[in-house]
C-alpha cells in the first residue's frame, strides 16, 4: 500500500518546495515509484525544476473534473538520469490561472476535495505509486487544507524564526489536530545548528518537541552549497554524498516508519 504525503508550511520561504523535490527524487532513486504533485497553485515551482516538454494539461484540470490524473502525469525519470521512476503533475503557472485558482468559491473547493480524494485513490490503488508527495500552498488556504485532509502523513516545514514557530504551532492546533493527522515536522535553515555540539543539539530538539507537540523528524542546518545551487537543480542527485543528502535519507526513513 502506497503513502500520500503533503508537504506544507505556515509561511512561504521555508524551503518547502525544495524539500519536496529532493524527497521525491530520493525516494525514486531508492527504487520507489513516485508521484510529485504541484498543489501550490499560488506559486507553482515544479516546472522550473523539471521543465515539462510534453504537457497537454495541468493538475488544475483534474480538480476542475475535466480529466483524470493519469492524463496529466509526465514521466520525468530522465530528468533524474533515469535513476528511478518519478512522475510529476504540474500546476498551471500562468498569471491568469493563478488568479483564477485564488478566486475559486467554497462550492468549487468542496467539489475539488472529492476530486482530490479520487486522485489519491487513482494514484495509490490503480496506478500503484509507492509514494505520492504533494507540494501545497503555505498557510491555511482551502486548497492546502484539502491536501492535508487527503494525506496519510502531513509533513510540515518550519524555520526557527519566532513568528514561523508560533504560526506553525497555531496551525497544527487549529487544523491538524482537528483532522487527527499523522504529522511530522522538519525544521529547515537552522542557522548555527550544524556547528553545535551534541548536547546543544539535543537541547534544541527537546525544545522543538515541546513547542510543536509533534514529532520533529529532522533539523536541517544552513548549508552554503544548498543555498548556492540553482533552483532548477536537484541537490540529492547532484551531491549524493553531501551531509544534506544524508539528512534527507534519514528523514525519508522516518517518514516510511510513520
Amino acid at each position: 500500500m502506497g503513502k500520500f504525503i503533503t508537504v506544507h508550511s505556515f509561511k512561504g520561504g521555508t524551503g518547502k518546495s525544495f524539500l519536496a523535490v529532493n524527497l521525491a527524487t530520493l525516494y525514486a532513486m531508492q527504487g520507489k515509484k513516485v508521484a510529485l504533485l504541484d498543489l501550490d497553485f499560488r506559486a507553482p515551482t515544479l516546472h522550473v525544476v523539471f521543465e515539462p516538454m510534453f504537457l497537454k494539461c495541468w493538475i488544475n484540470n483534474v480538480l476542475d473534473g475535466s480529466i483524470n490524473v493519469k492524463e496529466c502525469m509526465e514521466d520525468c525519470s530522465d530528468r533524474i538520469d533515469n535513476k528511478g521512476k518519478l512522475f510529476v503533475s504540474f500546476a498551471d503557472f500562468s498569471t491568469e490561472a493563478i488568479r483564477e485558482m485564488v478566486s475559486k468559491g467554497k462550492k468549487w473547493e468542496i467539489e475539488a476535495l472529492q476530486r482530490l480524494l479520487q486522485m489519491r485513490r487513482d494514484l495509490l490503488d490503480n496506478l500503484n505509486f509507492d509514494i505520492v508527495l504533494a507540494d501545497t500552498s503555505p498557510g491555511i488556504q482551502y486548497l492546502a487544507i484539502n491536501a492535508v485532509v487527503a494525506a496519510d502523513v502531513a509533513l510540515v516545514v518550519s524555520t526557527l524564526d519566532d513568528s514561523d514557530v508560533t504560526g506553525t504551532v497555531r496551525m497544527i492546533q487549529e487544523l491538524y489536530d482537528v483532522f487527527e493527522k499523522k504529522t511530522a515536522i522538519i525544521v529547515n535553515k537552522a542557522i548555527g545548528y550544524g556547528t553545535m555540539n551534541d548536547g546543544e543539539k539535543t537541547k534544541i530538539l527537546n525544545g522543538l518537541h515541546e513547542k510543536y507537540k509533534e514529532t520533529v523528524i529532522g533539523v536541517l542546518p544552513c548549508f552554503c552549497e544548498v543555498g548556492a545551487m540553482k533552483r532548477a537543480s536537484v541537490f540529492v542527485l547532484k551531491e549524493p554524498k553531501h551531509p544534506f543528502t544524508k539528512m534527507i535519507e534519514k528523514i525519508a526513513t522516518k517518514l516510511d516508519a510513520l
